[in-house]
């Protein structure tokens, strides 16, 4: 053993380890709270009364909402440029499956960096965020096995490569998820089992909590792992990476080495870089350079800006003597497409239809907006009713009295068929102050219409309050949808209640509509609005006979910015018609399918990068096509506007002005291809350019018939390099280009358009509907938040109000699709699926037949088919006057008409099996109703006095048609 020592020790000498990484903070738990760094003690803060508790070695932090948590001071101990933190955690009482967050480790400033685990699923997260209104950046591990009593090794790593997650001493992937570290930490950060908002009662013991103030290599927290805390790295050819950021601008690139964590002085590492030709040696211009804090970092002109391949060279030297080369290639990709303006000619897409101004009225399809006399929209039309209880007003204080508006005024500036402008004004007076409000508003032809309010002066008048209210009547806002942070909004009935009946800080949109109809109301961010962080930034109030969408954007103590201009959008509902027809666009892999989704994978016949519009092998691809078409369908590929593959050439060189901030890693599907899938931004410099004429290239030169358009809702970001964000107060603000995710789908969908044929578009959105972005896609699906939770039932999780508010298609302008995310436990089982279809059926919405029973929703697409439903009419349960009625609880009745023959769909949403009457209405059927027989089997039934009497199945359906 000795012998052994002393080799090893040898060998470490030899290839220049030094000692092992010492934390910049120890916590043991073992006789206090407090903390060690180096020779001194760091005394912990108490939130709450968190408590000691036998722990896996000594003593332990018993910590979660009944007891509570320890914070400890950042400066000196963690920097925001790189570091680790590691801990054994034991779940008390809670699985990893519970739908419960547990924050074990949270710093947080303008940024975050947090370790914990996600309350769906189960998976640890390392995370970081530039700002901590996103966008965010996850590393993800798999928790699957774990149990309840157990002690586990958690870490992550942070650096300038991204984040890492840990789990006994595996990493979560071979590398970081790339993303952008925290502008800054707080002064102090916690360790503990934060339940974040989600209410718990459960509790984590943790033990020997360490920090260190530079990533460790994935070797030293394996080693930690078992217990080996004098584990060195030495420098090695495994661990160090050789990374490249690109100025395209500039004609620069940068080139940067990094030691991977090894044990080794820095003075002792040096590397001579170089770009060359691919396959060409290091040139003898190459000049050393020598290592700070692990990295080793180099900045010169590009080689070269012709198309081509090139190589990306380190030599990397330990005491002057070369020990390894690292080689990357660089491809410089051609950039033809530069200002191309593919998608671009003004013109009014298919369906809408010219804007047309009648005075001072905006009439597009299906709607229209008043401003008759007034800056601000006095009624607005949509789907045959007046939405608006009253007119839309500006409520001002000055000096505590209200402004009387004395004067309200618009005129019509220009007016084409695809855009008008107009401009108003409010002129008023409160006590001896005099206030004027200038407007303008920019009308296009789907409807959206953004309004900007400005003041001039305002800044130095004392203005106690500014807020917008835009009433609605009550019967035409049944419900509401708006964004929120997690991965769906708040989507249902508006609550019950008189007054405020909910509210919010600045969020970026707000819908409040009916059935058929309704009101959306965006702004993408809160920079002229000095009361965007309140909690009652944004109101939803009940008053008799309304509901109001009131927008608090000044109160009292708060000061009008100088040049203040506020600008906020408004669209009516539906945007567009559905088509009569639509369901005829079926998604495989269901029965007579007529679209196939394309999905990105890294065989021969798909994408070469994830969500990329670029075959692998184009041959093997095109065949691939040929056959689909050739089967009837039509081909649509999985292409991304929203994010962009960081394997692609074009990422390298425009990664600055297109990264939005945040990448996904951790998808299976997107880790299959080995790098990261970055959020992009709309509005950086160029990008659609590229991404348009790119998908327009794709889809000519294989004949596609359209595409698949995933995460399409805004993101927020605060990169201004990428045109997103301001500063206030010296700190970044997030924006969310709304306009700009638009204006891009608009530009795609137009292109697609131009083709002469039939396409059809698919936009995934799930807990998100962004009209204003949405109405250039043909379709959305939605459901994917469901996944890891649904069970038996969807009606377990969310209420059918819920369902009709956000999942139909009718109010919105869209097809409708549903996206299926039962396990593979349930998905085998024949009445989830069954439930499923009774709940999809009288909603008129169909289903992507994926992570679900397919023979079941087979089942009733040839039903529905042998009726002939693909052009007939829907008439819902929820009509005025429905189809037919029941006592039976949870049974709900929908109709489709056609030929003078009707199908009723009586489903039973409930665990319980139902007997019991319906009550036929065949004068809302249009049809005898003398006739009632099973369907699809087509065997008679005996209505006495227009009623029937049927058995229903739980979570089924029965169908009868009525002649």
């Amino acid at each position: 053993m000795k012998l052994y020592a002393a080799l090893v020790l040898s060998i470490a000498i030899s290839v220049g380890v030094r000692a092992a990484p010492t934390p910049s903070l120890v916590i043991s738990f073992d006789d206090h709270l407090h903390a060690v760094a180096g020779d001194r003690i760091v005394e912990a803060s108490l939130d709450g009364k968190p408590e000691l508790a036998p722990g896996r070695i000594g003593k332990a932090l018993k910590s979660g909402p009944d007891t509570g948590y320890v914070q400890y001071p950042t400066e000196g101990i963690i920097s925001a440029a790189g570091g680790t933190v590691e801990m054994w955690v034991k779940a008390v009482d809670w699985k990893p499956e519970d739908e419960e967050f547990h924050v074990f480790f949270e710093s947080r400033g303008e940024g975050a960096l947090y370790l914990y685990k996600y309350y769906q699923g189960v998976r640890l997260l390392m995370l970081t965020c530039e700002n901590v209104n996103g966008p965010y950046t996850s590393s993800a591990f798999s928790l699957d096995g774990w149990k309840t009593g157990e002690w586990h090794h958690i870490a992550g790593t942070w650096s300038a490569e991204g984040v890492l997650a840990y789990a006994d001493g595996k990493p979560a992937a071979k590398l970081p998820a790339g993303g952008l570290l925290p502008l800054s930490l707080g002064k102090t950060f916690r360790i503990g089992d934060h339940p974040w908002h989600i209410a718990r009662k459960t509790t984590s013991l943790i033990d020997e909590v360490r920090i260190y103030d530079r990533p460790l290599s994935s070797n030293h927290i394996a080693a930690h792992f078992q217990g080996n805390y004098d584990f060195t790295v030495p420098l090695q050819e495994d661990l160090t990476r050789l990374m490249h950021t690109l100025d395209p601008e500039k004609g620069e690139i940068q080139l940067r080495v990094t030691t991977g964590g090894a044990d080794v002085e820095d003075a002792r590492v040096h590397a001579w870089m170089a770009m060359v030709r691919s396959k060409e040696p290091l040139p003898n211009s190459a000049k050393g350079q020598p290592c700070t804090q692990g990295q080793i970092i180099q900045t010169f002109p590009l080689l070269s800006d012709k198309p081509g391949e090139y190589d990306l060279v380190a030599e990397v030297l330990l005491d002057g003597k070369r020990q390894f080369e690292l080689r990357k290639g660089l491809t410089i990709p051609s950039m033809e497409w530069r200002g191309n303006r593919v998608g671009m000619h003004d013109k009014v897409l298919p369906p809408w239809t010219p804007l047309q101004m009648k005075g001072n009225t905006v009439a597009c399809w299906g709607r229209t907006y008043d401003y008759t006399a007034s800056a601000l929209p006095v009624q607005i039309q949509s789907a045959n009713a007046a939405v608006l209880s009253r007119p839309v007003s500006l409520d001002v204080d000055v000096a505590g009295q209200k402004v009387n508006w004395s004067k309200q005024s618009s005129r019509m500036v220009s007016s084409t068929a695809t855009r008008a402008e107009m401009i108003g004004e409010l002129e008023g007076q409160s006590g001896a102050q005099q206030i004027r409000v200038a407007t303008k508003v920019v009308a296009e032809y789907d409807g959206m219409l953004l309004t900007e309010l400005s003041c001039k002066g305002g800044d130095g008048l004392p203005i106690d309050r500014v807020s917008l209210e835009i009433p609605v009547n009550a019967g035409n806002a049944l419900y509401r949808h708006r964004y929120a942070h997690s991965w769906e909004g708040p989507a249902g009935l508006v609550p019950d209640g008189d007054g405020v009946v909910d509210k919010s800080a600045f969020i970026p949109y707000v819908w409040l509509g009916d059935n058929d109809r309704g009101l959306f109301w965006f702004c993408e961010s809160d920079e002229f609005w000095p009361n965007g962080d309140s909690g009652d930034a944004i109101e939803i109030v009940r008053n008799k006979g309304e509901i109001v969408m009131r927008f608090n954007l000044l109160s009292k103590g708060q000061k009008l910015p100088k040049d203040w201009k506020w600008t906020f959008g408004l669209q009516a509902t539906p945007v567009k018609p559905v088509p009569k027809d639509w369901r005829k666009w079926r998604l495989d892999p269901g029965v007579n399918p007529t679209v196939r989704i394309i999905w990105p994978t890294p065989e021969d016949d798909s994408m070469k990068y994830y969500g990329y519009p670029e075959a692998t092998k184009p041959d093997v691809f095109s065949q691939r096509i040929k056959q689909l078409q050739e089967q009837g369908m039509k081909t649509v590929p999985y292409v991304c506007l929203s994010f962009i593959s960081a394997a692609c050439p074009e990422w390298p060189f425009f990664q600055k002005q297109w990264a939005l901030g945040g990448a996904d890693t951790g998808s299976s599907d997107v880790a299959r291809y080995g790098a990261p899938f970055a959020i992009a931004s709309p509005v950086g410099k160029e990008y659609a350019d590229f991404i348009v004429r790119k998908t327009k290239q794709f889809i000519d030169q294989y004949g596609i018939d359209g595409v698949y358009h995933d995460n399409t809702h805004p993101y927020s970001s605060t990169r201004l390099d990428a045109g997103c964000g301001y500063i206030r107060d010296g700190k970044l603000r997030p924006t969310y280009p709304i306009v700009g995710f638009r204006n891009l789908y608009r530009r795609m969908y137009a292109a697609v358009k131009s083709l002469p044929k039939e396409t059809f578009t698919m936009a995934h959105m799930s807990g998100k509907v962004t009209i204003p972005i949405l109405a250039y896609d043909d379709s959305y699906l939605d459901g994917e938040h469901f996944r890891g939770k649904v069970k038996d039932s969807y009606l377990d999780l969310i209420t059918l109000d819920t369902f009709r508010a956000e999942f139909m298609g009718r109010q919105w302008g869209i097809m409708p699709y549903f996206n299926p995310e039962f396990d593979a436990e349930h998905a085998q089982q024949v009445e989830p699926t069954r439930g499923m279809m009774a709940l999809l059926m009288i909603h008129d919405v169909s289903p992507w037949p994926i992570s679900c029973n397919v023979s079941v929703v087979n089942e009733a697409f040839s039903a529905l088919d042998k009726f002939g439903y693909v052009d007939a009419e829907f008439i819902p349960y929820f009509d005025a006057t429905p189809p037919a009625i029941t006592d039976m609880k949870d049974v709900y009745i929908s109709a489709y008409k056609r030929d003078g023959r009707a199908l009723l769909i009586v489903s039973n949403l409930s665990k319980e099996d139902r007997k019991g009457n319906i009550t036929i209405n065949a004068n809302r059927l249009g049809v005898p109703g003398k006739k009632l027989i099973t369907w699809p089997d087509e065997l008679p039934l005996t209505a006495v006095g227009g009623q029937v009497t049927l058995d229903i199945p739980r979570l089924g359906y029965r169908m009868v048609v009525v002649e």
